[in-house]
């Protein structure tokens, strides 16, 4: 089954622009893996063992003029980011530029996609050639890609205008394309990822809740597909401890489609659709404690897009960024004495170098902590085993770094997290038998439930950690025997149960 195929099959299909995308052409998809990557990442078309760049020009002039079956049409997004990749590889170092065979190709068939490409498909293949956009909106993304197509990088309003415009419904999805990939293909700056982060939620938006302290958890919305997401069961188990979370997520999400937190809450018989002031009163609630934002409630236009990670094959720069969202600030719940309200954020992260920007962020809104893990599956998520330990070239599965707001200086710590430290004896992290939202939540629910095995270990581990990383817990031992209370106690599973019964 294709990742569209996927997608198609998790119920109705997102739409860009009112008109759903034809195919996407799956050799076309396979270029689109090799060009629309970094500069020291990127594979010229033409080798024996991949695509060849005229017959990809072939499929592109084919689905131009109707001759290929729907299912197999290059759709005008896939187009968008392949000439964009093509352009911008121009700037690229001598080894990923063009190959001769990409040149031989464009050259043969030069004439006639000039002739068949659109005016917006033909101008990312020669930006000198200028367009002339149709609408305003679409005039925002075409200045933008007037500095991307030539390696330039946006100053965060420029950035946040041109995210806003691709949201919306008034620019062309090759246009959209075109600006996601190249802004990848040329690695976003901190700005750049800042107006991502404020385009899909603006800070000026969050809203204060009244709770001690809040704690942001951010993972990969594309879910997992080898290790349990226990994220959810840690938050019960948190709210049981009087640690107030928030999850954020999707239903589903290109290119894994992964089993996320909205999936397995739905599995659990919740509500997946409650509005940003419903999340906060459950938040607020004692016999509750923690909440969930779906995308598609705070951003429906960056929900909708769905489709279109589809057709342009890499994740989009703000991928990393949607992590990192701020809904909620907690501001002191009333009646509960001199402590001062905190707010901590916890985010999980894949490819090295993202997690500095993302808790840059987090310093820079206030949070009094916050820590990346390098977990498994880009997650927060920590293994239960170390394996090899990091190094100075190499980050292990299980590092975390972070940051604590102490009288108002920044206190920042790296540190591996070593299971076997604290009894937890695995010879490898198991993978569960079953990965599917009701499998995931069977599981939860018999760990909270009592029964001992790996979910339950995983559990208590990524609870513990999380709350003496962030200073709640001062003492790594102490931070497991009290989650391994409010487990055996039956008090997580109390809160769990709660949430559900409170969003419906």
């Amino acid at each position: 089954m294709s990742t569209y195929d996927a997608l198609r099959g998790t119920g109705p299909r997102a739409t860009d622009s009112g008109s759903d995308y034809p195919g996407p052409n799956l050799e076309l998809l396979e270029a689109q893996a090799r060009v629309c990557t970094g500069p020291h990442q990127t594979r010229p078309l033409g080798n024996p063992d991949g695509p060849q760049p005229a017959s990809i020009l072939e499929i592109i002039l084919k689905s131009l003029v109707g001759g290929l079956p729907r299912e197999e049409t290059a759709s005008s997004a896939q187009m968008g980011a392949f000439f964009t990749a093509m352009t911008l590889r121009n700037y690229f170092p001598e080894a990923t530029r063009w190959s001769p065979a990409e040149r031989e190709a464009f050259c043969h068939y030069q004439s006639m996609l000039e002739e068949k490409l659109p005016p917006e498909i033909r101008y990312l293949m020669a930006p000198m050639r200028g367009y002339v956009p149709t609408n305003p909106t679409e005039a925002v993304v075409v200045t933008a890609l007037e500095k991307i197509l030539r390696a330039k990088h946006l100053d965060y309003g420029e950035t946040r205008q041109m995210c806003t415009a691709v949201l919306s419904d008034a620019v062309k999805p090759a246009l959209k394309a075109a600006a996601l990939i190249g802004q990848r293909m040329n690695r976003e700056t901190y700005e750049e990822v800042r107006g991502y982060l404020d385009a899909f939620f603006a800070p000026e938006e969050v809203r204060p809740i009244a709770v001690n302290s809040l704690t942001h958890f951010g993972q990969p919305y594309d879910g997992v597909t080898r290790y349990f997401r226990p994220t959810l069961f840690v938050a019960a188990v948190r709210a049981a401890l009087g640690e107030a979370s928030v999850l954020h997520s999707v239903d589903v999400m290109p290119p894994k489609n992964g089993v996320t937190e909205e999936a397995i809450l739905k599995a659990l018989g919740a509500n997946t659709t409650l509005s940003l002031e419903q999340t906060a009163a459950r938040i607020a609630d004692k016999t509750v404690g923690f909440g969930y934002v779906s995308q598609r409630e705070y951003s429906p236009g960056a929900y909708a897009l769905r489709e279109l990670r589809v057709h342009i094959k890499k994740r989009p720069p703000w991928a990393a960024t949607e992590k990192a969202q701020q809904f909620f600030s907690a501001v002191g719940a009333r009646g509960t004495g001199p402590r001062a309200a905190a707010n901590y954020m916890v985010l999980g992260y894949y490819h090295i170098g993202y997690e500095k920007p993302l808790l840059q962020l987090a310093w820079e809104r206030g949070f009094d902590g916050a820590v990346a893990v390098k977990g498994e599956e880009g997650s927060s998520h920590y293994a239960l085993r170390l394996g090899k330990p990091s190094t100075s070239d190499r980050m292990a599965i299980n590092y975390s770094q972070g940051f604590l707001r102490v009288d108002g200086h920044r206190e920042d710590f790296a540190v591996d997290i070593n299971p076997s430290d604290y009894g937890f004896g695995y010879a490898r992290s198991p993978r569960p038998e079953s990965i599917s939202p009701h499998a995931f939540a069977e599981a939860g629910i018999a760990a909270l439930s009592g029964q001992k095995g790996h979910i339950y270990d995983r559990i208590v581990l990524n609870t513990a950690m999380v709350d003496y990383l962030l200073g709640i817990c001062p003492e790594p031992r102490r931070a497991i025997t009290r989650a391994r209370a409010a487990i055996d106690d039956g008090s997580a599973l109390k809160h769990l149960r709660a949430y559900v019964a409170a969003s419906c």
